[in-house]
């Protein structure tokens, strides 16, 4: 399954990577591509509760939602 979560507050690469890593944290998340130019993050995943995903990015300091 694909779904794509809306990050905003990311300036760099090192914020990007940063996402990607909190999101391929979540139980059931297989992958996490982050697009810093389009403030993105696609989440690929066996039924990952996305909220969670959405809940990691923010303790990071971005504004994350799906």
């Amino acid at each position: 399954m694909e779904s794509v979560i809306k990050v905003d507050g990311m300036h760099c690469p090192h914020c990007a990577a940063r996402v990607k890593k909190a999101s391929e944290s979540i139980l059931n998340v297989k992958t996490a591509d982050v697009d810093l130019e389009k403030g993105e993050a696609t989440i690929q995943h066996d039924n990952a509760d996305l909220n969670s995903v959405v809940e990691a990015i923010n303790a990071l300091g971005f504004t994350a939602s799906i």
